[in-house]
């Protein structure tokens, strides 16, 4: 199964780190993203690809606009739409996630770190989509663990620092895909 992961064409600054983000800083964000991406799947048969056309997708755009409306959802992390069956895809908010990955830095973190940080936030909210999208009907927002996927890994902490797992949507996961 193929998992579509890519960055839409960004910018991005923040007081918190001086001078804009680099085109290598946001190639170091990508590269961190999709490592989260690649973590969180490993025991599934699946390929995260940077393919426009997988039947699941997620792309990272600066900020979410409302599907229904032309209006910008500036407060969610990410978005997805699927169709049991069928596939789906969805979005991450980038400013978002760049924002809270600021707020949750320690005061002595550096720009690297933070960027680093920044990558883990945006895979971390893409691995929630895609669950969103490859289980679209079970609650996988329900997970009341902050260090898991399931969890509203954006808005705590552990979102950016440290280390996530599965919970309750682990053996959804296995009941729909195959194992490695």
């Amino acid at each position: 199964m193929e998992l579509g992961f890519w960055l839409a064409p960004l910018s991005y600054q923040s007081p918190r780190i001086g001078e804009p983000v680099t085109q290598s800083e946001f190639a170091i964000i990508d590269a961190a993203a999709r490592a989260e991406i690649a973590e969180a799947f490993k025991d599934f048969a699946v390929t995260i690809t940077t393919s426009r056309n997988a039947r699941f997708k997620v792309e990272v755009v600066r900020q979410l606009k409302d599907w229904g409306r032309s209006s910008s959802m500036g407060n969610w992390a990410g978005q997805s739409r699927a169709v049991a069956g069928f596939g789906g895809s969805g979005a991450v908010n980038f400013e978002f996630v760049a924002n809270g990955a600021m707020v949750f830095a320690p005061p002595e973190a550096s720009r690297a770190q933070v960027i680093a940080a920044i990558g883990r936030g945006v895979g971390r909210v893409a691995i929630h989509e895609f669950t969103h999208q490859l289980l679209p009907k079970q609650p996988v927002d329900s997970s009341p663990d902050p260090s898991s996927y399931e969890g509203n890994t954006a808005a705590v902490r552990e979102g950016y620092y440290g280390t996530l797992h599965w919970d309750i949507a682990r053996p959804w996961l296995e009941a729909r895909l195959k194992r490695k």
